[in-house]
């Protein structure tokens, strides 16, 4: 049995890349088993710029064209700093949910699934997005340093994944340090809501998540099912997994292309808040962003809640248990969220 870490990378790969996971192979190895990146990543700019143009040719080519008879061809370029500027106004998850207006020109960098399968032209549209698995992502100008994989969409990297082996004699703890010590967050792409949106630790048999790289201040929070599987009361960590791996939930279910698209859409959110920060003997209200990913029981209840009531029509009552701080406030505005989006399109 192949106990290796690139093995563990490999099949978390290889479903992402099958026709259930959705997404494209970006990186690749040749016969000399040299590993091949399909589309450039300029790093300069932290995003596939060929893969941004293609996803906006192939979806929106009206657009598109009146863009281009406007600045020829300059036309990539232009794209790219309008997106940026976007980026850095409004931050990248808006950009994604609303897409760019430039020259009164409106593109749209990423599709969302409709609600309901009778609306053809959104189907269509979705179904234009290229979502991207990289192995080995080479992301800074100034170092050498690899991240194990990353995720992007429509060429943007979105979702980044540092592995680890237990029969390699590390874990998902090794995974987080490497994330704290060896990624700087000054890196552009590191950078709070301006191209990663999530960091995910990974061993064999548990997941940690962060949203924001701080250093050694950076706090990860357990991305796990618990014990006896979600919804069940049980200890902390993940059941056994008779078929793969303990963690194999999180591509299959929670990183799979129709699952990220939807906590891109109706999860993922940016806030800011005002905390109390005692400096020099005086405490005062500091205004701080951060940006909300779901913990793992969260997206679990609430995709099942939100299942039931489309199965079985609005009027039911439902009773969740929770414990302190297990985020109740974020629950109810999920399902609100899911309800109102599947409503207005209705």
């Amino acid at each position: 049995m192949d106990t290796s870490e690139k093995r563990f990378e490999s099949d978390i790969e290889s479903f992402l890349v099958s026709e259930a996971g959705g997404y494209e192979q970006f990186s690749y190895l040749n016969p000399d088993g040299h590993r091949i990146q399909k589309y450039v990543y300029d790093k300069e700019k932290a995003i596939y710029p060929e893969v941004l143009v293609n996803f906006i040719a192939r979806s929106q080519p009206k657009a598109w064209a009146r863009y281009q008879k406007y600045y020829g061809d300059d036309a990539p370029e232009k794209l790219y700093r309008r997106f940026q500027t976007s980026v850095q106004e409004n931050g990248l998850l808006h950009v994604l949910k609303y897409g760019i207006e430039d020259m009164g020109i409106k593109l749209k960098v990423c599709f969302f699934k409709p609600e309901s399968d009778l609306n053809e032209e959104q189907n269509e549209l979705y179904k234009q997005n290229i979502l991207g698995c990289t192995r080995q992502f080479s992301y800074s100008k100034l170092n050498n340093n690899t991240m194990d994989m990353v995720l992007s969409v429509n060429g943007i990297p979105v979702v980044a994944l540092e592995l680890k082996n237990q029969f390699m004699g590390q874990d998902v703890d090794c995974a987080i340090e490497q994330f704290k010590n060896d990624r700087d967050p000054k890196e552009f792409c590191f950078r709070l809501n301006q191209r990663f949106l999530v960091y995910f630790a990974v061993d064999l048999y548990n997941v940690f998540m962060t949203t924001s790289l701080s250093g050694a201040a950076t706090r990860f929070m357990p991305f796990n099912q618990g014990s006896n599987g979600a919804g069940v009361t049980g200890g902390k960590g993940n059941p056994v997994n008779p078929d793969g791996y303990a963690t194999s939930y999180l591509w299959e279910k929670v990183l799979q292309h129709d699952s990220l698209l939807d906590l891109i859409n109706k999860f993922i959110s940016f806030v800011k808040e005002k905390e109390e920060v005692e400096r020099a003997g005086q405490i005062r209200l500091v205004e701080k962003s951060k940006l909300i990913f779901p913990r793992y029981h969260q997206f679990d209840v609430v995709n099942k809640v939100v299942a039931d009531v489309r199965q079985f029509g609005a009027g039911k009552s439902y009773l969740i248990e929770h414990s302190a701080g297990s985020g109740k406030s974020n629950f109810i505005a999920w399902i609100m969220i899911h309800i109102l989006l599947s409503t207005r399109e209705r």
